[in-house]
């Protein structure tokens, strides 16, 4: 392993450690012999990468704005989001994380992997390298996709349009899955599969699962340029039936879930409840509140502000309002199961029955129950087609997929009615956010990078 690529893992351990502080995973720990850096140590530590930027700042501002978390009065760190007055330098960093860290982890393990035969560690850094793209090309709409991660080879990538990064990601899926297990050269990646301990079955389900999410982007752009492909997986119905998490964390400071870290650690004061689900949940009576909320510490209530409140209750503090429910253990999930029954509920109602959409929305709220520890059958929802499957989604991602909520809102506009105007917006109409600016650090470096582009611009794909 040469030099650069150890800087490069050492750059995915240490940003986490300066975030989380030293020690942040002892399996993401730089190697002590960076010369022999193998699939095993890296793969881990790619994986964690893309864990701490998803269930940190990306879970948060994703709840932000789905009006799931809302800023508390007393303080005042996250207000711009709550505003939509972002500069190019936020979510820089995360940017930053990502491609110098995880997707670069990512792609070592693929060269180092594919030179041995080492096929099932390259399909797995090949699926998480396409997750990881996918979420970029998301926020960001074009980003540096086919000319990315060479090094000094390439500084100043070029930014690929959104349609064409998926077509990429999709052919990062299908090279991932091409490849023989079952060679001699394959090695067994055991527990430095921290998702699923190297059950390449699992690995076969996650990837149908993403393509699935792929395809579903497509509804408002070209609806009929994956329903093949679509109607296929359906049939084939072999997608995950449990969570993709990232679970290595421990009950210390060294090890804190990101979100924990930052939100409720560090800059400890800032994230209450969100008036709009917590009173959609008060509403229905729905036993999730105290699964996803914890009550005041002051007084043990469910108390919540609108977005852009926190100025308009002179006096108050976090103490006084529920705060999210996330502890110092909790997973980072990739998918949950759930979310993967209401992706499969929505395919079928795009593409195939009423009846198996039914029973798979049916399956999703309850399996969303049950993952709060809840009676499945507690609630039994009514549905109403696409609009009770993304509300049902929204409700399901609180404290685990809020960005997942964020591009469904934005592509579908569900749930519809719910969401209201920040006091504090920027905006005179009701215009939301539907992306991120290009990155400060890409501006100042990369001459390539694109124009600045509003952020109630929609991305490709939201465009209808």
């Amino acid at each position: 392993m040469n030099i650069k690529n150890y800087i490069l893992i050492f750059i995915t351990a240490g940003v986490l450690g300066s975030g989380c502080k030293k020690g942040f995973f002892d399996i993401n720990v730089s190697p002590n012999s960076p010369e022999e850096a193998t699939p095993a140590l890296v793969l881990p530590s790619g994986v964690a990468g893309s864990a701490f930027v998803f269930g940190g700042y990306y879970q948060a501002v994703g709840a932000y704005w789905t009006q799931q978390y809302t800023q508390a009065p007393g303080a005042s760190q996250w207000a711009s989001w709550e505003s939509y007055n972002l500069t190019d330098n936020d979510f820089d960093r995360q940017f930053t994380l990502l491609y110098a860290g995880a997707l670069y982890d990512y792609k070592y393990v693929k060269t180092m992997a594919s030179a041995a035969g080492n096929w099932k560690f390259y399909a797995i850094a090949g699926l998480m390298q396409a997750y990881t793209f996918q979420v970029l090309a998301d926020v960001y709409d074009k980003i540096p996709f086919s000319d990315a991660l060479n090094g000094e080879g390439n500084l100043q990538p070029k930014y690929d349009d959104g349609p064409a990064v998926y077509e990429g990601i999709l052919a990062l899926i299908d090279d991932a899955l091409s490849k023989d297990f079952t060679a001699s050269t394959v090695k067994d990646p055991g527990t430095t599969d921290v998702i699923f301990g190297g059950n390449m079955a699992k690995w076969q389900q996650f990837a149908n699962t993403l393509k699935l999410k792929i395809y579903l982007r497509y509804v408002n752009v070209d609806a009929n340029k994956y329903a093949t492909q679509i109607k296929a997986l359906l049939d084939e119905n072999n997608f995950l039936a449990e969570d993709a998490a990232f679970t290595s964390f421990k009950d210390q400071e060294t090890g804190y879930n990101p979100f924990y870290n930052t939100f409720v650690s560090r800059l400890a004061g800032n994230v209450i409840a969100n008036t709009t689900l917590m009173s959609w949940l008060t509403e229905h009576d729905d036993a999730r509140r105290g699964g996803i909320y914890k009550a005041s510490e002051t007084g043990n209530a469910w108390t919540s502000l609108n977005t852009g409140d926190f100025q308009t209750t002179p006096g108050a503090t976090i103490k006084n309002y529920a705060t999210p429910n996330i502890n110092s253990t909790y997973p980072v999930y990739f998918f949950t199961k759930e979310e993967v029954l209401f992706l499969v509920a929505e395919a079928e109602a795009r593409y195939g029955t009423a009846a198996k959409a039914k029973a798979a929305f049916d399956a999703g709220v309850e399996a969303s129950f049950k993952s709060f520890g809840l009676a499945g059958d507690a609630i039994v929802y009514p549905y109403n087609g696409i609009p009770s499957i993304i509300e049902q989604k929204w409700v399901a991602a609180a404290n685990k997929r809020a960005l997942e909520a964020f591009f469904d809102y934005n592509r579908t506009g569900y749930p519809a009615n719910t969401f209201t105007k920040s006091k504090t917006s920027i905006w005179t109409n009701d215009d939301r956010p539907k992306r991120f600016f290009f990155p400060a650090s890409e501006r100042k470096s990369n001459s390539n990078t694109p124009s600045r582009v509003d952020l109630n611009v929609p991305v490709w794909w939201a465009k209808k």
